[in-house]
């Protein structure tokens, strides 16, 4: 698949018209980085959840993302401490 072809595929999952469906699956931490961005003077800190594989931010001591607090029942560890797979 060419560069343009992924792009033009990352795009279609914007145009599905379920964008909740789609920043709480695959493209979860995109929007976290959103929500990192907008409320980066309130010390968010963008988290990620590996047994589920998604992304969420903590903001003021609770986790977000696309569908409100996702703060239960995920086991959320910050981004930046989780180590790359180099192999």
């Amino acid at each position: 698949m060419s560069t343009e072809e992924e792009i033009g595929s990352f795009l279609e999952m914007f145009h599905s018209g379920t964008v909740n469906e789609v920043f709480s699956g695959s493209c979860s931490y995109w929007f976290a980085l959103i929500l990192y961005r907008r409320f980066i003077r309130d010390g968010a800190v963008i988290m990620y959840d590996g047994k589920r594989r998604s992304y969420s931010v903590k903001i003021k001591g609770r986790e977000y993302d696309i569908t409100g607090d996702v703060t239960a029942g995920h086991e959320w560890v910050p981004w930046l401490s989780v180590a790359d797979n180099k192999t």
